[in-house]
């Protein structure tokens, strides 16, 4: 891919800015109305260097949505600081999940997602095993440093918690486009899936020390 591939901060930096504006082309005109002619008029470039480095339209489509994944991922781990409760993980990886899932343009890009999964079953498996499964995966890793359990089990956990906080906004989002979630409906939710999942690993881990002040 070419993005990996790119050696210097330039080539990078010229990387994603195409990438970035190829995806507003997707949002702006639909993956089907996106043409190649419209995403080089916008981001630069040739058809030949396109179908070098991404093979496809689709191909196109799927590395520009790995560099929105790859900015959640990285927004996450810049913001890790060992030695916190589970509860100040919960609020610090869930805030910064919330507000990146709820962002409006992540909302658009999704909506392309659900649009085009039936036509082009690699894009929703990439939504599902890159986005979704690997977004499960990043937190459970998380609750491995507060919780001794099988991964599986923690997976099981991450999903509920990050389903539970996104759910209702999300739902809500992606049916009525002129939504805006304030940040502090966002807050409000935070806290309410914080307070689930604490009280859901009190009772399942009940032999094992969390403390009181993870809660706060």
């Amino acid at each position: 891919m070419l993005r990996k591939a790119a050696k210097t901060q330039k080539g990078q930096e010229r990387v994603r800015g195409l990438l970035v504006h190829a995806m507003d082309v997707f949002i702006e005109c639909g993956y089907e109305g996106a043409s190649l002619d419209k995403i080089i008029r916008k981001a630069g470039g040739s058809k030949a260097t396109l179908y070098q480095n991404f093979g496809s339209k689709e191909g196109l489509f799927i590395a520009a949505l790995e560099l929105m994944a790859d900015d959640l991922y990285e927004a996450c781990v810049s913001d890790y600081v060992p030695g916190r409760t589970l509860a100040e993980d919960l609020r610090s990886f869930g805030g910064i999940f919330l507000q990146g899932i709820l962002a409006p343009r992540s909302v658009a890009v999704m909506r392309l997602i659900y649009a085009q999964s039936t036509h082009l079953a690699h894009v929703g498996q990439w939504f599902y095993q890159s986005g979704i499964e690997a977004s499960y995966l990043g937190f459970a890793k998380v609750l491995e440093n507060h919780i001794n359990a099988p991964l599986d089990d923690l997976k099981a956990i991450a999903a509920v918690f990050l389903e539970a906080l996104r759910g209702p906004f999300l739902q809500k989002a992606l049916c009525l486009p002129e939504t805006e979630i304030s940040d502090e409906e966002m807050k409000a939710q935070l806290e309410r899936g914080i307070e689930f999942a604490l009280a859901y690993i009190e009772k399942k881990y009940s032999g094992q020390q969390i403390a009181d002040d993870q809660r706060r």
